[in-house]
């Protein structure tokens, strides 16, 4: 293995070939190229830097779950016919240019250009919990921009994907002074057997990839294919589009459970609600790790509000805006999101679709602001409205804007107290974390209840929320942490989810061992035991098949917890793969000896 200087030198000699195939590559494409080896190099410079003496993880090898993409651009073959070799280069480069940035934009990699081919990496250098999802919204808007491309340049030319999820080796492959970053594995090779099974327009996604997002998208089953080293013909999907009502991506399909253990944290809301009932505005934060529950308890919070006693409590109306993992730098996405969902549409709901709406609630309620809030939701604006907004500076415009959502907010709640959730806070983008504490003051003069839902990622702009929030509405804000289920009630989820007592006990210890609390663990490690074939439904009740001895982390969770580990410090990183070494529970002492060796 190289030490840190040597690999340095390793990164600087590919940087620089790159650098030279600037010209011929185009500025964007190169940048594509160069982007993940400046920041290795950077770690690296920084480890050395501190006398770590730790080469970077991305650059030793590391076993990871990984979405490959390979994009395949037609049509450039029948234009090197009749045009000229530089005309064609000038219009491949062009056309890089147009796609390469819709990769970017969900925090894809490109790994490699093979001729008039693509392939990208998501979840390599640096995973992200939802990166099979990241990769088919890419390859969607990569196929828009090629529309859009041959409508500029009179172009005819096509796309077609083959993309694939799964377990890779990811690190410097290559002579050893000649290295660079790149993954190697079956599930490489299964994304380029699908790119060379996919047609024009088409993109072709394996199994892992379908399941990781078959509730997001829709897809169509297309025959198995046969894929070297793969005993059985493999099943494969077409992805048609991104679904009008996105399902649940977490959670047991045909299985539920009560909940269990936060009946105090159920309680704190329901007083939250009541209060709003009888007029009272404020704030809420329920925080936590992921998987911990909060989803669930604002569903539960819900439910018992439409059962309510008090009829005042079963007016509560409940909008909500989501957060993109993907989303801090979409300006807005937050308060978008939230806005349509007040006009009661879809996410992907068509611009017509929108501006009706809009305009039916605006006018309804006797608001004005029409302009500013469809300009926030970029619909077509009037000629007249377009001036208006052109002749207004950034601050004025984003003042003005501030002032239509807190008037519409307020008018929609004296029709009945509103419960606006503000979901993943940790992802918002700073713009709307901007305008969401100016509404704050909105919860002293209008029945509005901001409720957020957060990771405690304190160096994330949603934390500012959290702060704004506790130092400005005082005793009207109210926060929760919640924490791991203890055993005895992750026993009991277990229990319930199943629906069986004699689950063998060796099963059970080994859920709840990996699982260590996690609601969402405990549902994965379930689902994964159900998927395996090890349990499985006979006679109307749970019974183990197969004998469970060791449970493996469900690739579901991959992500998740790569995505954590991915972003921290070396230091950190270095500390817990020492720690996996030594095993599950260990001293301080332990890990402090072994680890500065």
């Amino acid at each position: 293995m190289a030490t840190p200087a040597e690999q340095i030198a390793q990164l600087e000699a590919a940087i620089a070939g790159l650098e030279a195939q600037r010209a011929a590559l185009g500025e964007a494409v190169a940048a594509a190229a160069l982007a993940p080896l400046h920041r290795q190099l950077a770690e690296l410079r920084r480890s050395l830097s501190s006398e770590s003496g730790l080469a970077s993880p991305s650059f030793e090898g590391e076993r990871k779950v990984v979405t490959i993409m390979f994009a395949d651009i037609s049509g450039f073959t029948a234009m090197s016919e009749k045009m000229d070799p530089e005309q064609v280069r000038g219009l491949m480069n062009a056309c890089f240019d147009d796609l390469v940035p819709a990769i970017h934009k969900y925090d894809g990699t490109v790994n490699k250009f093979i001729g008039d081919e693509i392939m990208a990496l998501f979840g390599a250098p640096a995973a992200h919990e939802n990166d099979a999802e990241r990769a088919l919204r890419a390859a969607l808007e990569m196929t828009a921009r090629l529309r859009d491309f041959n409508a500029r340049h009179g172009t005819d030319l096509g796309l077609h994907f083959g993309i694939n999820t799964g377990l890779v080796i990811a690190g410097a492959i290559g002579a050893q002074q000649q290295q660079q970053y790149d993954v190697m594995g079956d599930a490489v090779n299964v994304a380029s057997r699908l790119e060379g099974e996919s047609e024009r327009g088409e993109i072709f996604v394996g199994p892992d990839t379908y399941r990781l997002t078959s509730a997001l998208f829709e897809f169509e089953p297309l025959p198995p294919v046969r894929v070297k080293g793969k005993s059985e013909p493999m099943p494969i999907y077409k992805l048609l589009r991104e679904k009008a009502r996105p399902g649940q991506v977490r959670g047991l399909p045909g299985l539920e459970a009560g909940m269990v253990g936060r009946n105090a944290e159920l309680a704190a809301l329901l007083r939250a609600g009541e209060a709003l009932a009888a007029g009272r505005g404020g704030a809420f934060a329920i925080l936590g790790e992921a998987g911990l529950g909060k989803s669930r308890l604002i569903t539960e919070w819900k439910s018992a509000a439409e059962k309510s006693p008090t009829s005042s409590t079963r007016l509560l109306s409940f909008v909500e805006g989501r957060c993109l993992s993907y989303g801090r730098g979409l300006v807005y996405h937050l308060v978008v999101d939230l806005l349509k969902s007040l006009l009661n549409m879809p996410t992907a709901a068509e611009a017509a679709e929108l501006d009706a709406a809009l305009r039916a609630l605006t006018e309804s309620l006797g608001v004005e602001g029409y302009a500013f809030l469809a300009h926030l939701l970029s619909l077509p604006l009037s000629d007249e409205a377009q001036q208006q907004m052109a002749a207004l500076d950034p601050q004025a415009l984003q003042a003005r804007t501030l002032v239509a959502l807190g008037v519409l907010l307020g008018a929609r709640a004296s029709r009945g107290p509103l419960v606006c959730i503000l979901d993943d806070l940790q992802w918002a983008d700073p713009a709307s974390i901007e305008l969401l504490i100016e509404l704050l003051p909105l919860t002293r003069l209008s029945p509005v209840l901001f409720c957020a839902l957060s990771r405690p990622d304190r160096d994330q702009p949603g934390w500012r929320w959290v702060t704004a929030a506790r130092e400005s509405l005082g005793e009207r804000y109210t926060e929760i942490t919640l924490g791991p289920l203890s055993e005895r009630e992750s026993r009991q989820l277990v229990a319930n989810l199943l629906e069986i007592e004699s689950l063998p006990a060796h099963v059970q210890q080994a859920i709840l061992q990996r699982a260590e609390g996690n609601p969402f663990f405990v549902e994965e490690v379930i689902r994964m035991l159900i998927d395996r074939g090890s349990l499985a439904r006979r006679d109307g009740r749970w019974v183990a098949l197969k004998t469970v001895e060791n449970v493996d982390v469900p690739d579901t969770l991959h992500g998740l917890l790569m995505a954590r580990i991915d972003h921290l410090p070396e230091e950190a990183r270095h500390a817990l793969r020492v720690a996996a070494v030594i095993g599950r529970r260990f001293s301080a002492k332990i890990l402090e000896q072994v680890a500065g060796q």
